[in-house]
């Protein structure tokens, strides 16, 4: 009876989790940041533009090798045709994918340490905030989070039966990672250390020495991801007359991050491009090292902390990174105890933390690297509970010792956690969707944007106004003559304000 009733508690968490994304997509899809057609600026509005672009040119696309690395756009726009080009079903199909990488996470952590360890991963992973935020929107870190994960599940699959098949899937999901983000291959190497280290020598099928059968997995993940990777290849170099594996903007990237006058995060430069030579290089290394680890979400196209406050419905995510990662630091530390066993996942964490250290810091970058450090985190709270019962709870003492002093160092923002950036951005892309909404006489959906922007900034005169104008549009003229004469007492000069008073009331 126990062991049917331990068979429910994984799917109740994953079925809680995509609860929590549905509820959250319910009201998202009311917000400013929805439309991803009127965030100008923002990369929404690039890939649903990319993925248009796609649907009416698939091989020639706008001409010329990729800019950035096409299978989300590819993805985007495969979706997008299916649907009868509805932003719903894509966001439904996205957070689908991430309920699907919290049910990886338990596999893996099932895999490295033991069935609780997994639900104790999934659970992590289906109440973590940022990945319900991301997963709703038209951003590419969704499908690169899921691929990521699923490839390192997959090596953990294959790892358990000599299986030509398993590793073929493997490579193959090798691929797509890569067209998704090519910093998948900061890990190759260490894969490859990894199978040799790996108790378990016998690889593949056949009488082929376990000396050479981790090199030849290699060499058969690097022929299948290639393959799949080719077509692209082959398209950059018909388009454009040169060799592009993938995209161009691996370069333009790296010089944002490791530029002189780089800040670590998002931000293009105008200095010169440090070499890795020198001192300069590593001391902004280590400066995007403690931003990487830092709790706050570093904000680009979309601010986690300002959508807790436009969508309360996303404090039921309430796993932060500034748990999940002191935890997980400190299980890792766990699970060197038996490294050689663990070095492929141990080193699978550290290369997601260090391609977007290489590069620059987002939150959104990060979230490949947050779900490793859930397999991590879950492992330690189920070995501490398994010491408590064994009544040897001191052995636990000294990792939760480090992860506390690690979240002590880490826990904190560089000023308010909404910078008045985000509050400009969120008022701008606020006005401009309540008028289209108002255009197209979408008047329900407009009320619900402007009451958003209204209890988000109450002192703003033009959150005033346009909350007055849905409530007239809906017939409630008192309150929107009030809300009118609560923008002018904000801005006396605001002369829509006026006009729309003296049509209303005319003087006599």
């Amino acid at each position: 009876m126990k062991i049917q009733k331990r068979k429910l508690i994984l799917p109740a968490v994953l079925f809680a989790g995509l609860i929590i994304r549905c509820i959250y997509l319910y009201y998202f899809k009311d917000s400013a940041f929805f439309n991803p057609y009127l965030l100008e600026g923002h990369d929404q509005r690039t890939f649903i533009l990319w993925a248009k672009d796609i649907l009416a040119h698939p091989w020639h696309v706008r001409g010329g090798a990729f800019y950035m690395a096409p299978l989300y756009a590819y993805f985007l726009a495969a979706v997008y045709f299916l649907s009868g080009s509805s932003l719903i079903v894509i966001s439904v199909v996205q957070l689908l994918m991430d309920t699907a990488v919290c049910f990886f996470l338990y596999y893996i952590a099932k895999k490295i340490y033991n069935e609780w360890a997994g639900i104790a991963a999934a659970f992590l992973a289906c109440f973590y905030r940022t990945s319900v935020v991301y997963a709703s929107t038209v951003l590419s870190d969704g499908l690169i989070y899921f691929l990521y994960v699923l490839f390192i599940a997959l090596v953990y699959f294959s790892l358990q039966k000599p299986n030509y098949l398993r590793w073929v899937l493997s490579g193959a999901v090798l691929g797509l990672a890569a067209l998704a983000k090519p910093t998948i291959a900061v890990f190759l190497p260490f894969l490859l250390l990894g199978l040799y280290l790996y108790p378990e020598k016998k690889l593949l099928p056949g009488k082929m020495n376990p000396r050479y059968q981790p090199s030849a997995v290699l060499i058969l993940l690097l022929f299948v991801s290639g393959m799949a990777i080719l077509p692209v290849t082959i398209r950059n170099y018909c388009v454009s007359g040169e060799f592009v594996p993938i995209c161009t903007n691996g370069p333009i990237n790296w010089h944002i991050g490791n530029s002189s006058d780089s800040l670590g995060l998002f931000h293009y430069p105008k200095g010169e491009l440090l070499s890795p030579l020198s001192s300069a290089f590593w001391k902004l290394f280590f400066t995007k090292l403690n931003l990487f680890f830092t709790s706050y979400e570093w904000p680009q196209n979309l601010n986690v902390h300002l959508m807790e406050k436009v969508i309360p419905a996303l404090k039921l995510a309430f796993i932060k990174f500034g748990f999940i990662v002191p935890v997980g630091i400190a299980g890792l530390l766990l699970l060197f105890r038996d490294w050689k066993k663990n070095f492929i996942f141990i080193t699978f964490t550290l290369s997601n933390v260090l391609w977007v250290v290489l590069f620059f810091i987002t939150d959104r970058y990060r979230l490949p690297a947050v779900g490793c450090f859930a397999v991590s985190a879950a492992c330690l709270i189920i070995w501490s509970i398994e010491k408590i019962r064994k009544k040897k709870p001191l052995h636990a003492v000294p990792f939760w010792i480090i992860a506390a002093v690690f979240a002590f160092f880490f826990n904190n923002s560089p000023g308010p956690l909404i910078p008045e950036g985000s509050y400009r951005g969120f008022s701008g892309l606020s006005i401009k969707n309540i008028q289209h909404d108002l255009e197209f006489r979408d008047i329900k959906s407009a009320y619900k944007k402007a009451v958003a922007y209204f209890n988000l900034m109450p002192a703003d005169y033009r959150a005033n106004f346009f909350l007055a104008i849905t409530l007239l549009e809906q017939g409630d003229v008192q309150n929107g003559i009030l809300l009118l004469n609560r923008t002018l007492e904000l801005n006396p000069a605001f002369q829509p304000a006026k006009d729309i008073l003296s049509r209303l009331s005319p003087s006599p």
